[in-house]
């Protein structure tokens, strides 16, 4: 999202130089995928190899000895080559290729033929260089497994995925977990709802294909000749219905964007929406059922990406009892909520978003299940998903975690929303709560090993825990006994900032303690480790006794006051410039104070984001800063070096080790302060990036324009210093150009180069301006979200000022380009500095 300098008054430019161009695309978003992907160099790296049966067939449940194709995963230009062993009765050897690539990883596959024999095995073969592995069902290995390899058996159908998967004849194979019961039959529309299909046992499931059963037809499973119930795997309910379920085809739905790339963690700006309250009220977009689904956000998606956001964080979208929730009440953790819309409207919703440079973050609670409707109880008239007597949280009955059907349950719901559904990671609710009484041993190695299998399968994928109290154990990796998630909720920033936010209303606050949480709180509680955040919805949700921080600041409708306004930007400032994955919740860009809920009162009202155009801008710049500038990244440098007590105001700053830095000013008072000295830790030019009381930004209108020249005065343990004008309640970035664009030369910043769309998001016939301080040879090019060239706009000489051309949003070969991020980066010789660049962050709407 380009911060609209053409609106903004001479406070400084947001023009990224070609080395952001360099640095931080290819930091940014390729360094997870460096350091993950492997070479060519005579080792198989086995912590990027998997192969999961039911998600790497295809078909997903061969019948009747038909061929199928089997894949598995490795890392990026890992392997060189790569066989199938086959054995049905005589061993074949089948040449596996590199089929795609998704992520970090190189998917490959090998097609296994048709057979006349009852059942078929296979493992493979994996080589890189000289060195050569194996992996079947007990993983990987030196040596040719003795395991006997992945099992297909058609007379059984051992090798189905658990639940209702379609089959190539037009039926479908069932299969269902339930340990002690001896007889089971599926029942549904396709017989009438009778008993004409009895289900095999193998172990501890049924199975049964039946040839009738076809995609949207409803059905459940009969234990003993006397209990019906549900498939707990399911990927859609009917709750009007008895919870009945449909058979769907999970891999039906046709996905526009097949490469899309998780931002890296550190570069992350997590958006917290809850749908059924996203849309709807006084809202441009139009009018809207209440709850909302899926649907109204695809429709709102564009809102999203001009905010400049890259994750949604969703509240639990897993069928809930009733249709309002906020969605920690599950009865299943496998289908979406049905009043939400369809699973494909959900994948639409992923889909639109992804098109849009945006994650999906799936809010999944695996430590209870709701107290109503909850059908996993006596499941077959045993008690299978739970422990006798049960263990319960606050919310509701624990299932058990030590059975490993249970267990089986959770982590594949899990792949099935990462894989299925192209969700982009999780955030895990109430983490503090899985690893409790008897539970505690198997609930802690549950959280293992969904993190240990994301990191094989999916590590460009995130996995946030909402832990309370904070607790480095929970994000310290596995290997050093740690539940390994990536980051965690980090408490004390929140609570801290919060006391403190709100102290500076007596004018009292202390500034130690926003030292300390900017500092974190040590090994894995610091950097992408910590998740900062000063309101999400516990913390305006008055039935967990919250409210939105803006009322607790005016408790004047409509809470909108000078103090309101300006100490929300501050704190939600510091959240967005400090150390770690920053977090807001929807409705933040617009000074929202209808508190969270699941109430049609309390959506979110969209005419606050014309009321509010200030805040909304203000939101905007900052974000396209901590997404663009490597300084700002989670794990990028930082030192509180500035701290004034008795002045309520502190200086940090932040570094990207290529030279980039940024000094962040935060002045907690009600003081505004003229000429305040702030140490810089290196000379020449800086420059005001955003200042939150811009009047641009609603603020009182006190700034610092213009270059700012560091003195050669000592101060804060730098040679160098200056005087600010520091306005009270007032956040100040500052640039010293190296690595953010900004100009490090002298004058006035208006002369200097400048880029800049005129609208953006841009539609496929919007302008870009350029402004020369000279009469210079101008390139104007387009990358992608890669850093690759799409296309070259402008390449002549251009007269001094202003100009405005046009893209079509086309490559060079004049095709229609995707909708999603790209970025613009006007390159000119400026003079005597030579050749200099600007840059500008664009997002495409067809």
């Amino acid at each position: 999202m380009d911060p609209r300098a053409t609106r903004r008054p001479a406070t400084g430019s947001i023009a990224v130089t070609t080395s952001v161009v360099l640095t931080t695309l290819a930091v940014v978003l390729l360094s997870a995928l460096t350091a993950m992907a492997a070479s060519h160099d005579n080792t198989v790296e086995w912590n990027g190899i998997s192969h999961e049966g039911w998600l790497d067939r295809d078909p997903r449940c061969p019948i009747d000895g038909e061929s199928f194709t089997v894949s598995f995963l490795t890392y990026t230009n890992d392997i060189t080559s790569a066989r199938v062993r086959v054995d049905d009765g005589v061993v074949a050897w089948i040449d596996a290729s590199k089929t795609s690539t998704r992520g970090p990883y190189d998917v490959w596959s090998g097609a296994v033929p048709a057979t006349a024999a009852n059942d078929l095995s296979y493992w493979f073969e994996i080589t890189d260089g000289v060195d050569t592995d194996y992996l079947s069902v007990n993983g990987l290995s030196d040596a040719t497994p003795a395991d006997g390899g992945f099992v297909i058996d058609y007379t059984t159908l051992e090798h189905a995925p658990v639940g209702a998967t379609p089959t190539s004849d037009g039926g479908t194979a069932f299969r269902v977990w339930s340990p002690d019961r001896t007889v089971a039959h599926v029942r549904g529309a396709f017989n009438s709802w009778g008993t004409t299909d009895p289900m095999t046992k193998t172990g501890e499931y049924f199975a049964v294909h039946v040839p009738e059963a076809s995609v949207g037809q409803m059905y459940k499973y009969y234990f003993q000749n006397s209990t019906w119930n549900t498939d707990p795997r399911a990927r859609r309910l009917n709750p009007g219905d008895n919870y009945n379920a449909f058979i769907l085809d999970p891999d039906s739905y046709d996905w526009q964007v097949d490469d899309f790339d998780v931002p890296d963690f550190e570069e992350m700006v997590i958006y917290q929406l809850h749908v059924g309250t996203f849309s709807g009220l006084n809202d441009p977009y139009g009018t809207a059922t209440f709850p909302a689904g899926f649907a109204e956000v695809t429709e709102r998606a564009d809102h999203l990406a001009e905010l400049g956001i890259n994750v949604v964080m969703l509240n639990p979208v897993t069928e809930f009892p009733w249709d309002y929730s906020a969605g920690y009440n599950p009865v299943t953790a496998w289908s979406p909520e049905w009043i939400y819309g369809t699973p494909d409207e959900l994948k639409g919703m992923v889909d639109a978003l992804h098109e849009r440079g945006i994650a999906t973050i799936h809010d999944i609670v695996w430590n209870h299940l709701s107290y109503s409707d909850n059908f996993l109880w006596n499941y077959d008239g045993t008690q299978c998903y739970f422990d006798d007597p049960a263990i319960d949280t606050p919310w509701g009955s624990q299932a058990d975690f030590d059975a490993e059907g249970v267990r089986d349950y959770y982590v594949e719901s899990a792949f099935s929303w990462l894989e299925e559904f192209r969700m982009d990671g999780f955030r895990m609710d109430a983490t503090d709560y899985m690893n409790i009484d008897e539970q505690e041993a198997a609930g802690w190695s549950l959280m293992q090993r969904l993190n240990d299998e994301m990191d094989r399968r999916a590590a460009d994928k995130i996995c946030l825990a909402e832990q309370l109290p904070d607790d480095s154990w929970v994000t310290r990796p596995t290997s050093l006994s740690g539940a390994g998630f990536d980051s965690q909720y980090y408490d004390e920033f929140t609570d801290r900032l919060r006391e403190e936010i709100i102290a500076a209303a007596s004018g009292d606050p202390d500034m130690y303690v926003i030292r300390n949480i900017i500092n974190g709180g040590g090994q894995y509680l610091a950097g992408r480790y910590v998740t900062n955040y000063l309101e999400l919805h516990d913390e305006c949700w008055p039935e967990s006794g919250g409210q939105r921080i803006v009322k607790t600041i005016d408790t004047t409708s409509p809470h909108d006051d000078t103090y309101a306004m300006g100490r929300s930007k501050l704190a939600q400032g510091l959240v967005l410039t400090s150390p770690g994955i920053p977090a807001i919740i929807m409705g933040t860009e617009w000074l929202e104070d209808t508190d969270f809920g699941t109430d049609s009162g309390n959506r979110i009202d969209w005419s606050k984001k014309t009321t509010y155009a200030g805040i909304f801008d203000y939101y905007s710049d900052v974000i396209t800063l901590r997404t663009t500038v490597g300084a700002l990244r989670a794990d990028a440098g930082h030192d509180v070096y500035h701290l004034n007590e008795s002045g309520n105001l502190l200086a940090f700053q932040r570094w990207d080790g290529v030279g980039g830095l940024i000094v962040v000013v935060a002045n907690f008072s009600n003081t505004d302060y003229s000429n305040y000295r702030i140490g810089l830790p290196s000379d020449g030019n800086w420059t005001e990036l955003v200042n939150s009381q811009d009047s641009t930004y609603m603020g009182s209108g006190t700034t610092n324009p213009g270059a700012l020249t560091a003195e050669s005065t000592p101060y804060d343990g730098f040679s160098n210093s200056i005087e600010l004008s520091v306005p009270a309640m007032g956040l100040l970035i500052l640039s010293n150009g190296v690595g953010t664009g900004v100009s490090d030369e002298p004058g006035d910043v208006e002369t200097s180069l400048r880029l800049a769309p005129r609208r953006n998001p841009m539609n496929v016939g919007s302008e870009i301006a350029l402004t020369l301080p000279s009469a210079s040879h101008a390139v104007l090019s387009i990358y992608d979200v890669r850093g690759r060239l799409v296309t070259t706009v402008v390449d002549e000489v251009l007269p001094a000022g202003t100009s405005s051309h046009a893209w079509h949003g086309r490559d060079d070969a004049g095709r229609a380009l995707p909708s999603g991020v790209y970025f613009a980066r006007l390159t000119a010789d400026t003079g005597s500095a030579g050749a200099s660049s600007a840059y500008a962050k664009m997002v495409l709407l067809r």
